[in-house]
């Protein structure tokens, strides 16, 4: 049996070198190689492989986006189990190495029989971590190098390299420590994600190679991070307490207040938080708006798979809905989604396919689901476009605006003497955060004095407003030092993104300036405002 091969092959790395990306610049981008493109509206010559993805670039470009996080693209095995009907045993499956030999394993299973298919990649014994999935490449012969031709490509446009890399437990710690210097060596990979549970901390911060690239898990002990041999801004913790606490504040849920605002203005010099809605294993942006409960049917496991608690609101119909008053409830939910996330400090990470309304049809663990239940389906309709549209603007004020990127821990007083503390907390009025256990009302202020614009200049404040509540609420706009003036920017109700604002004006004031609120706007509900201050 061959256990391995020798590859004589080179290829022009074309002064190829790490990007550096500092995560908190970062817009993470989390897709399925084969998933991205399998679908025929996707238009790519190589549906489902490393060519279609970089056939795709310039749309990531358009998109904003400067980092993916691929899941398993090493190789591993496809099928899980073949049922024979009435009970015949299903004998011997091999793992699929390249595409021909998965149409040879195909052919040999009876068209009657039941195939359980293993779409994600996770959790399989039969896997080879330091090989690219060659069902994945378009020549399965060359995979390698057209997996280092994407990664070129996407480094050429911008755009780092993270693999989300599983290992089962059990797994040689000195093969792991190898597979992943292989990885950074040999495809000039920028990151990774791993379960730290199965590969060591202390092994991972110590490495000379890893050391220096980004390195996603779960949960980080702080202290080992602090005394790491690595460069800081290198660390970062992928969890799910983001999501969970976002999502609940997003429905109205009761006592999220206290709790989304620690997270929304959390920041860190050495440990970056990555802050995503939705992932791979769960319900999609859409879905999440259109399902209370989950609809894995198609799986086979009786709908006993996947969470039970995705706390998500159906906005009053489950699944799809042709009234338009669902459709607005739903699209301005979505909004506001997307803009917990994107207007929060640390890494957003989005989901391919939401930022145009993907869905999965309520599955919300389609991890055997190899067809167009899990394919993105490229088909433009007005309401995809329309999202579309506002996550690109959404992404492109996040960059305009460092002070929403800050990359450092934000201390919550004025540490400049300019009179305003770097981040401050507000309810419906001024100065007077409301934690109550009923409330739903939130605003935070983000002194632009504390972060500089390319230019030079310092950044305009933001005035960010949540309003989770079903009716309408009115909230003060505290008053800015100097001669500055709120401009309203964003409203997620009506779906505005004012291009050239105009400024809320305020009752002429005494010389010395007070910071009591003497302006108040009226938020609608269940939705978020923007002003910039300037």
């Amino acid at each position: 049996m061959c256990r391995g091969g020798i590859s004589l092959e080179e290829f022009d790395w074309k002064d190829d070198s790490p990007l550096g990306t500092p995560f908190s610049d970062m817009i993470l981008y989390q897709l399925h190689v084969r998933g991205f493109t399998k679908h025929a509206s996707s238009k790519v010559e190589h549906r489902g492989s490393f060519a279609g993805l970089m056939e795709k670039i310039p749309y990531l470009k358009d998109l904003g986006i400067n980092a993916v996080l691929l899941l398993p693209c090493y190789e591993f095995d496809e099928i899980q189990a073949v049922q024979k009907p009435h009970g015949i045993p299903a004998g011997e499956v091999s793992a699929v190495r390249t595409a021909e030999d998965e149409a040879k394993q195909k052919s040999t299973v009876s068209k009657n029989d039941q195939v359980k298919l293993n779409y994600w990649g996770y959790g399989q014994s039969e896997t080879y971590y330091c090989a690219p999935k060659a069902a994945y490449a378009a020549d399965p012969h060359r995979a390698g190098l057209e997996f280092k031709a994407l990664v070129r490509s996407l480094h050429q446009a911008g755009i780092e390299v993270l693999l989300d890399i599983y290992f089962m437990p059990g797994t040689n710690v000195c093969l792991m420590e190898d597979c992943l210097r292989n990885w950074v060596l040999e495809y000039h990979i920028d990151g990774f994600r791993v379960n730290q549970e199965v590969m060591p901390a202390q092994m991972l911060v110590s490495d000379p190679v890893l050391s220096g690239v980004k390195l996603l898990t779960d949960y980080w002990n702080r202290e080992l991070i602090a005394g790491a041999y690595g460069e800081s801004g290198t660390f970062a913790e992928y969890n799910e307490g983001f999501m969970n606490c976002a999502r609940r504040y997003l429905k109205s849920d009761e006592g999220q207040v206290e709790g989304f605002a620690g997270l929304f203005r959390r920041g860190s010099d050495n440990l970056a938080s990555i802050n995503f809605m939705t992932h791979v294993n769960g319900f999609t942006m859409t879905d999440l708006v259109s399902y209370d409960v989950k609809h894995n049917e198609q799986n086979g496991e009786g709908n006993q798979d996947g969470t039970e608690y995705n706390y998500s609101w159906n906005c009053g119909v489950e699944g799809k809905s042709r009234k338009k008053f669902i459709q607005a409830r739903r699209m301005c939910q979505i909004r506001n989604a997307f803009a917990m996330m994107l207007l929060a400090q640390g890494t957003p990470m989005l989901l391919a396919g939401d930022e145009f309304g993907n869905t999965q049809e309520g599955n919300n663990n389609p991890y055997c689901q190899d067809n167009e239940i899990t394919w993105l389906d490229w088909r433009m309709t007005s309401a995809k476009t329309e999202i579309l549209e506002y996550v690109k603007k959404l992404i492109a004020f996040r960059r305009k605006h460092p002070v929403l990127h800050q990359g450092r821990e934000l201390y919550m007083f004025d540490s400049l003497s300019c009179g305003m503390p770097d981040v401050s907390i507000h309810g419906t009025q001024a100065w007077k955060a409301d934690f109550s256990y009923y409330s739903r009302m939130l605003a935070v202020l983000l002194y632009g004095d504390y972060q500089k614009k390319e230019d030079g200049g310092v950044d305009d404040s933001l005035y960010i407003i949540f309003n989770m509540y079903w009716e309408s609420k009115s909230f003060d706009l505290p008053n800015l030092p100097g001669e500055k003036e709120w401009y309203p920017a964003i409203e997620t109700y009506g779906n505005t993104f004012s291009e050239v604002p105009v400024p809320v004006r305020r009752k002429k004031r005494r010389r010395k300036p007070s910071l009591e609120s003497q302006k108040k706007t009226i938020v609608p509900p269940r939705s978020i405002v923007v002003f910039v201050g300037r």
